[in-house]
């Protein structure tokens, strides 16, 4: 269990068979420190730790290459018993684990090994969302919008030590669908929007620069929430996302709308609609929205 995990890597951090991994083993035990709430359980808030000698984690047949894979392991069997089991699977508590995973990793060098170990915490993230699917509160982005930039951290560490794309399959865009809509529905540029507050948040005190390789992922994902949304709200946000382009005199934001309204072209159900809109709208002073519109009309 967690408890016993944390006293592991002390007694592990103080032996011999820590000599080669002391400075990570430190940045992991200061990571596990900062999500011990989730391992403490609502039923008893007061139970008493006690840890015997026969659940402490042996390190000592564990190759030094192989002990920080052996606790990131660990961390998330004990994750998914001790928190999402007991504590529920809201999004904050995902964020935390998804994020200390994340920092994990990031104590190993940057080789192909570590980038398997991204690619392998997403997968578990899969499975775990397919038990413990996310619970959203009502009113909630931060914790949300945290589980979001790590995922994409996770992918794009996979990406850049694999040296190839990280595909993802249907699990996560479909967990984070709910979170993808709200933004589309509240925000002219829900992918703007989103990789603005990626670069204000917090990063958890890791050192990251959000580049356009989080805007590609984030703009999957967003594709996914919008062909979710009912055929109704998807007809009012495209009819106003056209209107913006029709109406705004700065071609550098009509882009942007543009943009946001291509992601809209793979959905099927809206496409004759979005057709339909445009056909409806008279020619404008400007060459460039009118291309926009006979693109429109066309669909």
């Amino acid at each position: 269990m967690y408890d016993s995990l944390v006293q592991s890597i002390q007694v592990l951090q103080n032996s011999k068979y820590g000599k080669g991994n002391k400075k990570r083993l430190t940045a992991i035990q200061s990571a596990l420190k900062q999500v011990n709430q989730l391992f403490i359980s609502k039923d008893n808030q007061d139970n008493e730790k006690t840890i015997k000698s026969n659940t402490m984690i042996s390190f000592r047949n564990i190759e030094p290459t192989e002990q920080i894979p052996k606790i990131l392991e660990e961390f998330m069997n004990d994750f998914e018993i001790q928190c999402l089991e007991k504590n529920g699977a809201s999004a904050k508590n995902y964020s935390l684990f998804s994020v200390t995973l994340l920092k994990i990793i990031k104590t190993l060098d940057a080789d192909k090994k570590r980038g398997l170990l991204s690619a392998h915490a997403i997968n578990v993230l899969n499975k775990m969302f397919v038990k413990h699917p996310v619970e959203y509160k009502k009113r909630a982005i931060r914790d949300p919008l945290g589980l979001v930039f790590v995922i994409t951290e996770l992918a794009i560490d996979a990406e850049r030590n694999l040296s190839r794309p990280y595909e993802f399959d249907i699990t996560i865009p479909l967990q984070i669908a709910p979170l993808m809509q709200r933004y589309h529905m509240k925000f002219d540029n829900a992918l703007l929007q989103i990789i603005a507050e990626f670069n204000k948040m917090p990063k958890f005190r890791l050192t990251v620069s959000i580049g356009e390789r989080h805007k590609e992922i984030v703009k999957k994902f967003l594709q996914y929430g919008i062909i979710q949304l009912s055929l109704e709200n998807k007809i009012v946000r495209a009819k106003n996302i056209i209107e913006k382009i029709i109406y705004e005199k700065n071609d550098t934001i009509a882009l942007e709308h543009y943009n946001m309204l291509k992601l809209c072209y793979n959905d099927k159900e809206l496409c004759p609609h979005l057709a339909q809109i445009a056909k409806t709208k008279n020619k404008t002073e400007r060459r460039f929205t009118n291309t926009i519109l006979d693109e429109l009309s066309k669909l």
